[in-house]
């Protein structure tokens, strides 16, 4: 048992920090502007050590080099999203980026190649898309429907952006990246989204190996269902350095602030299409209101993880703290009694809804 000790923590450093830099070459003279230097790279011109003249593995090299994997860059760095994701995402947040891949560009080669194999695994039937025919503000949102449809790597970054801002909110006071800003927290969900797209993609070729004719549907609803909280969840571990239970109930918040943030951006998108439109009525009044209702409870929360974040209670005492999340909660209340005597539908109804919208899409 001790052997299996003693690889768990060299995994375990390697995971903290798996970058050695040294330099690899003796003494040399640069091929290029002949200067004599012992590090890998020339300090007058900048060329690599190991420069010299063109061979075959020149060619190959320069041949990957076209797809951004000729430095294994681009392996590296999916190898990193599977055994050390949170590690990962806080190098690369914090300047360590020479040997990481572009994010951006990684969520399009792995959403790319997820098409691929999903094509190959269970090819779908040729479907014949029906031009739309709905008018006004709807006319709008079915288009960008039909978009997300077509170009799914952008819908799940858009899915993940909205996590930007409760993560921010939730884990700005952590351990190790203390108040990192919303810059970072959307490469960190793009990294997060590329890494989910690498377990799907995982998950298809195991399940057309082990049952040709699976269901596929059910593996990806599997992946989104219950692995993605998982992986989230050890991704934040990793990388802000709370434990188990305060990554967890920070973990489960993101969720539903995220679906309420992505409620409030789509009512005052609609709003903004009525304004452009001229199309102004009762429907304005009932999503402007239900914009406000969301916003109002999208304080309150941010209020009430502020409190548990900071506890400035032990220094300032109860009194002192409450006043904001007080004012907060009488704020929604207010909202909420009126959306109720409207008819309309509060905040807690349309999160719980849309909820279950993005289970079904």
């Amino acid at each position: 048992m001790s052997w299996i000790k003693e690889k768990y923590r060299q995994f375990r450093r390697w995971q903290e920090n798996p970058f050695e830099y040294h330099d690899s070459h003796g003494h040399h003279v640069c091929c290029n502007c002949g200067a004599e230097c012992d590090n890998n790279f020339c300090p007058r011109c900048g060329l690599k050590a190991t420069s010299g003249p063109v061979t075959w593995r020149s060619v190959w090299q320069g041949v990957l080099d076209v797809w951004g994997v000729g430095t294994r860059s681009l392996p590296y760095s999916l190898w990193q999203l599977m055994w050390r994701p949170g590690y990962m995402m806080r190098d690369y947040i914090s300047g360590k980026r020479q040997v990481s891949f572009p994010p951006v560009k990684m969520l399009l080669l792995v959403s790319f190649a997820v098409m691929l194999i999903g094509n190959w695994v269970d090819p779908e039937e040729e479907v014949v898309t029906e031009p739309i025919t709905s008018t006004g503000v709807r006319y709008y949102l079915d288009v960008i429907s039909d978009w997300l449809d077509s170009h799914t790597e952008w819908f799940v970054l858009a899915c993940f952006t909205f996590l930007v801002v409760p993560v921010w909110a939730l884990f700005r006071y952590s351990p190790r990246c203390t108040k990192h800003t919303l810059p970072q927290g959307f490469f960190v969900q793009v990294l997060a989204a590329s890494q989910f797209y690498l377990w799907l993609m995982l998950a298809f070729l195991v399940v057309s190996l082990l049952v040709p004719d699976g269901d596929y549907e059910f593996v990806g609803f599997t992946v989104f269902v219950v692995l993605l909280p998982i992986m989230l969840m050890v991704d934040f571990k990793q990388l802000f350095g709370f434990g188990w239970w305060g990554t967890l109930w920070r973990t489960v918040m993101t969720v539903p602030l995220g679906i309420l943030l992505f409620r409030i951006v789509t009512n005052v998108c609609r709003l903004l299409l009525w304004q452009y439109e001229g199309n102004i009525g009762h429907h304005t009044w009932k999503t402007l209101i239900s914009a406000l209702d969301g916003a109002a409870l999208l304080w309150l929360s941010m209020e009430i993880v502020r409190l548990v974040n900071l506890k400035e209670w032990r220094k300032r005492g109860w009194r002192q703290v409450l006043k904001r999340p007080m004012l907060a909660f009488l704020v929604y209340v207010v909202f909420s009694l009126a959306i109720y005597f409207l008819g309309y539908q509060g905040a807690l109804a349309n999160l719980f809804d849309t909820y279950i919208s993005l289970i079904d899409y």
